[in-house]
């Protein structure tokens, strides 16, 4: 039964850059004995009859596609099991972190830095701002036939970055006549309307007129969705359960003034600042004319925009109405690929695509303390103090307030926090723009060896630009600090104040980078010699590829001076070339047993690797199939990650166990040219059984170690760790003579390494096929994730599957202390579900279909609610699972017309609470896995003529 269907039997030609391999799609078991026709199995260059082979393969179809309803690579990316947020980056996550529009996918967890994807098995150029993950939404849905998803570690057969897996879109091709398609979709909550269309034609026949051009237009509109129009993300804070943001602070809140009184070298006393200084509080938790702080009233804080949490007994900033669960997103995209038949032996292939995309988002006002102003060096430089102070003079100045809570202070400048309403809510634009164009000649030569050599030019470019309340930082202090016209506590100023601060405003380009890649690979494959059990076959190739990176902030983002950008972003051009070869040879080692041998040396400037993968494959009965692989794999230290120039910014804020502050603090982010290679080693084992005609089942075990790993620690847990005398951390964290945390250094390192394992459970079952009733059937793909072990460079092993905290300890009254996964805060969150999948039911009759289709995750242990008394013993909260259903109908009853009518999240199911307490700018849910359209209804029409 493991066999080819007829209509799988063209060769599926697809090659990598990197690996110069020609590889094809394994599908998974099917129900008809067909013709058997050697295919190019994916993790192999060679061609061989079998359907199955020795790597777990998982695809997904046009069809497949289709009936998922998404409108982008990440939505389809997204329903797979064996894909993770955690390493990953999804479009909700943009919000308010410097993603710069990216979608990335991340492979069993273990980043999109080690996961490839290939395009018709070629590489594309990596994000240009981030340099080590490809955007899959700039791949066009319309154009793609159909996915592969390789599930095994691959990089001694791809190259260095294909450590958790490879992804393969295949093209269409040799596509004849127009297709015609169009989508609209709109939530039942408001926001989130879709819009798609999408163009694809081709013309000639390969076989008969010796070419064929297929190309694809591709066009979509995505609508923004708000917290305040989701009531599970109205509120930053809840009364019952704690706060899910815990750095929203008001206007308003003091601290006292801390200025140096040493002198300089040149016998100056600079404005500068000999720490944050200690908190006294916010005036509107009493009132403004100061009784005390004795009376504390809910009604105060609406003045300055805030409002009131009962249990912390004071006044908060609440960002989450403001904040967009989902940007705004326009893409196109077009696509073409051109085959000609030189001769019956040889053939010229072009492959090009572009995609255009624009995200637009809005955010909360910018805020401002001490904390956030003190990473801005050109406060230094302009001899500012990086602090907005209020003297007593300013008639705003709560003097009964800080004289009955801070005595020592009463008469005293203080520093004051403030939000920006008058410069307008933040909002800014990611423009970006790909193109892969592949070019080549394939076919036979010597009448029994099979070639195929091609160039590839990739590029990435993504542009940044502000349109509205980002504050010049420094312009803002100096306008604020001592002017009596000032009112912290109201939530805008005077009309003319109100403009001065909207003048500050820095409207124009913040970035702009380019990345792009050429290579050139060949390979060659045929038969070598017989042997008893059948013949053994080889294959050989090589390429060379240049990288060149120019990542350009603008001379704003450069000074760090720009308000909600933290750290300043520093020029970064680089480049390098690689070169690698590769071998590979299938032995028949009986009947029933092959063994596949790989080998492949990548050389980059700092390191040279060798890394072999074997695989067997065993078919003692027909129905039945074990498969088996060993291989190591290495992955070289992306650009960025090398260069990227070191800068400070702000942490979330999180409780420093030494002071007792909590606050946002300053740290020291970026590349180390010292990193080392990544190592791996992957095994995997799988049984694959057509129990009967019509039921296959599949499960496979997955082992991966990757050491050397390259990431950055989380600064809570830096800090966390000194503070207990953890000689790997202590030197980390730098104090000034008070105590207080002047920098944590979390740039890139080499820590210890990571270790997964777990099960893929693939079920398919033809439940029903009748004349009468129709054709039922059910698939199950599913993930189970036994362990995901992250080592720091201590020793210490965090484990990590199913809980984003690690607990570290008791405190002095027994109550846990926890601190975020590094395997969770190092990626921009996330979850490591121990069970995930996807079970679909299907049924067709004539014209009709209906798809049934449920989306599973396990629970998981989350952070820990705080603020107040509800949790007294600091218990983490325990987030149960979570499923969703979708439904699509489907029509085909007018000649040549399909018709889809779709829901998603059919129950409109909220999500989960969650505490992500700053890892996202969204509040009470977490991002990396909800979609917060909820209900989303749509409908599609595709007309073939």
């Amino acid at each position: 039964m493991i066999k080819e269907k007829l209509l799988s039997q063209s060769v599926r030609m697809m090659f990598t850059s990197g690996v110069a391999l020609s590889v094809s799609m394994l599908a998974h078991p099917v129900f008809a004995e067909d013709e058997i026709q050697r295919v190019e199995i994916t993790g192999s260059s060679i061609k061989r009859a079998e359907k199955e082979g020795s790597l777990p393969v998982q695809v997904v179809s046009h069809e497949d596609i289709q009936k998922l309803g998404v409108t982008n690579t990440e939505q389809l990316l997204n329903t797979l099991s064996v894909n993770s947020a955690v390493g990953g980056t999804t479009s909700a996550e943009g919000a308010g972190t410097t993603t710069y529009g990216l979608s990335a996918a991340s492979l069993r967890s273990l980043g999109s830095n080690k996961t490839l994807v290939l395009v018709n098995g070629r590489r594309l150029a990596n994000y240009a701002s981030d340099g080590t993950s490809v955007d899959i939404n700039s791949i066009p849905v319309s154009m793609v036939d159909h996915v592969e998803i390789l599930k095994d570690g691959a990089s001694g057969v791809y190259g260095s970055d294909a450590i958790g897996g490879v992804i393969n879109f295949i093209m269409r091709k040799n596509f004849s006549g127009f297709e015609v398609s169009g989508e609209l979709g709109g939530t039942s909550k408001g926001g989130g309307q879709s819009t798609k269309a999408g163009l694809v034609m081709g013309f000639g026949d390969y076989e008969k007129d010796r070419y064929n051009m297929t190309m694809s237009v591709d066009v979509a509109k995505d609508d923004a969705i708000y917290g305040r129009q989701r009531s599970y993300a109205m509120n930053a804070w809840d009364e019952v359960n704690g706060l899910w943001d815990q750095s929203a602070t008001p206007s308003g809140t003091l601290r006292t003034f801390r200025p140096t009184t040493t002198p300089n070298a040149g016998g100056v006393i600079p404005n500068t600042l000999i720490g944050l200084g200690s908190t006294i509080g916010n005036a509107l938790d009493g009132s403004v004319t100061g009784n005390g702080g004795g009376v504390k009233s809910a009604s105060n804080c609406t003045a300055n925009g805030s409002a009131w949490n009962t249990n912390q007994g004071t006044c908060r900033f609440n960002p989450s109405p403001m904040v967009a669960l989902l940007p705004e997103i326009q893409r196109a995209n077009v696509g073409a690929n051109f085959r000609f038949k030189l001769n019956d032996n040889h053939e010229f292939f072009f492959d090009a695509f572009a995609s255009h995309q624009l995200t637009t988002r809005y955010l909360q006002p910018s805020p401002y303390s001490v904390s956030f102003l003190a990473t801005d060096k050109q406060f230094q430089i302009q001899n500012v103090y990086p602090a907005i102070i209020l003297d007593p003079s300013n008639p705003n100045y709560p003097a009964a307030y800080i004289a009955a809570n801070r005595p020592s202070a009463a008469g005293q400048p203080v520093t004051v926090s403030y939000r920006a309403f008058d410069g307008g809510g933040r909002g800014n634009t990611d423009t970006s723009n790909q193109t892969h164009l592949t070019s080549g000649f394939k076919g036979t030569v010597f009448n029994n060896y099979d070639y195929d050599i091609a160039y590839t030019h990739n590029s990435s470019s993504v542009t940044e630009n502000t349109l509205q309340g980002f504050q010049r930082q420094v312009d803002l202090a100096k306008l604020l600090s001592h002017n009596p016209l000032f009112n912290p506590y109201a939530a805008t100023q005077t009309p003319a104040l109100a403009a001065q601060i909207a003048a500050t405003n820095y409207v124009g380009n913040m970035l702009t980078s380019t990345l792009s890649t050429d290579s050139l690979d060949g390979k060659i494959t045929g038969e070598w010699f017989k042997v008893p059990a059948g013949t053994v076959a080889f294959a050989v190739g090589g390429s060379l590829r240049n990288e060149n990176m120019d990542f350009n902030p603008s001379a704003a983002y450069q000074t760090g001076d720009i308000a909600g950008y933290g750290a300043q972003a520093l020029p970064l051009t680089a480049s390098r070339h690689s070169a690698s070869v590769f071998g590979e040879v299938v032995v028949p080692v009986l009947k029933q047993l092959e063994a596949d041998l790989a080998v492949r040396t990548d050389r980059y400037p700092n390191a040279t690797s060798t890394n072999p993968k074997l695989s067997l494959r065993y078919q003692p009965l027909s129905q039945v199939l074990l498969r088996a692989s060993y291989g190591t794999g290495f992955r070289e230290p992306a650009l960025v990650e090398l260069y990227k120039q070191q800068s400070q910014a702000t942490t979330p804020t999180f409780l420093d166990p030494v002071t007792g502050t909590r606050a946002q603090f300053t740290q020291l982010v970026g590349g180390n040219p010292n990193l080392k290679p990544e190592k791996s080693e992957q095994a995997s084992f799988g049984l694959v059984v057509d129990a009967t005609k019509d039921l296959s089942v599949a499960v496979d075990y997955w082992k991966i170690r990757v050491s050397d790993l390259v990431t950055a620690l989380d600064p809570a847990f830096i800090v966390q760790q000194a503070a207990v005398g953890n000689a790997g951390y202590t030197g980390l964290v730098q104090r000034d003579s008070t105590g207080n945390i002047t920098q944590i250094t979390a740039t890139a390192i080499n820590a210890g390494g990571e270790k997964t394992d777990g099960f893929d459970v693939d079920v398919k079952w033809r439940a029903l096929k009748s004349a009468e009733y129709g054709n039922f059937g059910v698939r199950l793909n599913g993930t189970y994730t036994h362990g995901f072990d992250l080592t720091l460079p201590d020793g210490t092993v965090q484990r990590s599957v199913a809980t984003t905290v690690i607990q570290t300890g008791v405190d002095s009254a027994g109550h846990p202390i926890y601190n975020n996964s590094n395997a969770v805060t190092s990626t921009i969150g996330g979850v490591i579900f121990r069970w995930k999948h996807q079970l679909s039911f299907d049924w067709t009759k004539n014209a009709y279909g209906l798809t049934l289709t449920q989306n599973y995750q396990g629970g998981y242990t989350d952070n820990v609610p705080t603020g107040f008394a509800p949790n007294p013993s600091g218990q983490a909260l325990k987030v149960g699972s979570f499923q969703t259903w979708d439904l699509q109908g489907t029509y085909t009853g007018v000649k040549n017309l399909t018709l889809r009518l779709g829901v998603k999240n059919l129950q409109d199911k909220n999500p989960p609470t969650a505490v992500t307490l700053g890892e996202y700018f969204q509040t009470g849910w977490d991002p990396s896995y909800y979609d917060p359209h909820g209900r989303f209804i749509y409908a599609t029409a595709t007309y073939k003529f």
